[in-house]
């Protein structure tokens, strides 16, 4: 019986991805290439008054704008092998650095650390950030740059007790939870009453209600069905997340992909992209992806040492 239920399953869930890979309902397919020559794609952001996207290369140390016309510039050397990023009100570009800290880059381009430490003790890999209409800076802090040599800027062991998600106000640095494995990616939802974190230990992204600057009501929310089996080094993998105007979730699952959910946390797609021709073990992995472009209806989405960008219709 067993055996029975997982061949239909892999029925039903070969069809949708089938169905995902000739069309789309959200999404204009296929993507165009922006890039295929990076070492590991990630932290994708559109910076609206320079108009402009950026990203980070991890392992090539870099952070690259990219300009409406499709050229890439080295926008930071020497990045900390910066990942996730983002951008507040103000126009602040807010970076997660695998270097141990998160950063704070002004619009003038002035660069300070805004956190490297809790209690006393080194943050591990900071990898994701969320920023809250007041101003607050939300990050995940797993340990990929500590645990993997050259995604960060020394190989150390965790110093902090928990692999946390914190909070930046005022100044100052919060624990808001370390019930997540791995956390990784991290977003609000439009009416900031709900934080997604993805857990790349599970694949499953969880949801908590958000009272105050305290997160209540952990459940885990949606994970992505591929009718693919594990990835044998990876396993399944939630990574970075987005949350469009519609409220709806988008989920990037490494090798599997990246889904849209609803609200509700159904899932409406699954978009497998092209690996293209490279032959590193990382090619089509999916780690971000980001809304942005000069009318908003653009999907950046990194995917190994490619970057696509999807025009949303």
């Amino acid at each position: 019986m067993k055996e029975i239920k997982y061949i239909f399953f892999s029925l039903v869930t070969l069809i949708a991805a089938s169905s995902a890979a000739f069309g789309s309902e959200i999404l204009k397919l296929p993507a165009t290439v922006v890039g295929d020559n990076y070492g590991f794609t990630e932290g994708p952001v559109w910076v609206d008054h320079k108009g402009m996207w950026l990203f980070t290369d991890i392992p090539m140390n870099k952070i690259y704008s990219l300009d409406t016309d499709g050229t890439a510039k080295v926008w930071m050397e020497d990045s900390g092998f910066a990942n996730g990023l983002g951008i507040d009100q103000d126009n602040n570009i807010w970076i997660a650095h695998h270097c141990r800290k998160v950063s704070r880059t002004t619009p003038n381009g002035k660069n300070s650390v805004a956190a490297s430490r809790y209690n006393g003790k080194k943050l591990n890999s900071p990898n994701d950030i969320a920023i809250r209409r007041d101003g607050t800076v939300w990050f995940t802090d797993p340990m990929y740059g500590i645990t993997f040599k050259g995604f960060g800027c020394e190989l150390a062991k965790e110093e902090q007790p928990v692999r946390g998600v914190y909070q930046i106000k005022d100044g100052e640095v919060f624990l808001k939870t370390g019930s997540i494995e791995i956390p990784n990616g991290i977003a609000f939802s439009n009416d900031e009453k709900f934080l997604y974190v993805a857990n790349s230990a599970d694949g499953v992204v969880y949801r908590f209600e958000v009272v105050g600057d305290e997160l209540t009501n952990k459940r885990p929310w949606v994970k992505i069905e591929s009718g693919k089996r594990p990835h044998p080094t990876f396993g399944y993998i939630a990574d970075g997340l987005q949350v469009d105007r519609n409220g709806n979730l988008y989920v990037s699952g490494g090798h599997e992909g990246f889904a849209i959910f609803s609200p509700e946390g159904k899932q409406l797609e699954l978009i497998q992209p092209d690996a293209g021709k490279s032959e590193s073990p990382m090619a089509g992995f999916v780690s971000n992806i980001a809304i942005g472009g000069s009318k908003n209806n653009q999907l950046m989405v990194t995917v190994g040492n490619q970057l696509l960008i999807y025009d949303i219709k």
